[in-house]
């Protein structure tokens, strides 16, 4: 049995997410079509963010419709609420989209236990 944690948010709203071990295939792919614009980066985050709040909430203390039911009720959130939305599906984030090492940085693709040196082709 999973569990669900109720989450206070700064403007005295609350909201109650799924648990991220929950997750499926089927809501990675439906967080990922909500994502329109690939090329804008931050406005991705923000797709991506609403992508998964509509799969996690399961319920809040807003007089507005759950995410699943319309993803305009998020736009229409407290300010406040912002970030401590973003934290608080950053688990969610993190399993679903996993982070990657940054080929461009020399430094995240080096392996401690290797015995030799990264080629420097």
């Amino acid at each position: 049995m999973s569990t669900t944690e109720r989450i206070p948010l700064p403007s005295g709203n609350w909201i109650q997410l799924r648990d991220a071990k929950t997750l499926r295939r089927g809501d990675k792919k439906r967080a990922i079509s909500m994502v329109t614009d690939m090329d804008k980066v931050v406005k991705m985050a923000y797709e991506m963010t609403d992508g998964l709040l509509a799969v996690l909430v399961i319920d809040w203390s807003y007089t507005l419709p759950l995410p699943s039911e319309s993803l305009d009720s998020l736009d229409l959130l407290p300010i406040e609420d912002d970030d401590a939305l973003m934290k608080a599906i950053e688990p969610a984030r993190l399993l679903v989209f996993p982070e990657q090492p940054n080929p461009a940085d020399p430094k995240q693709l080096e392996d401690p236990a290797s015995p030799t040196e990264p080629s420097a082709d």
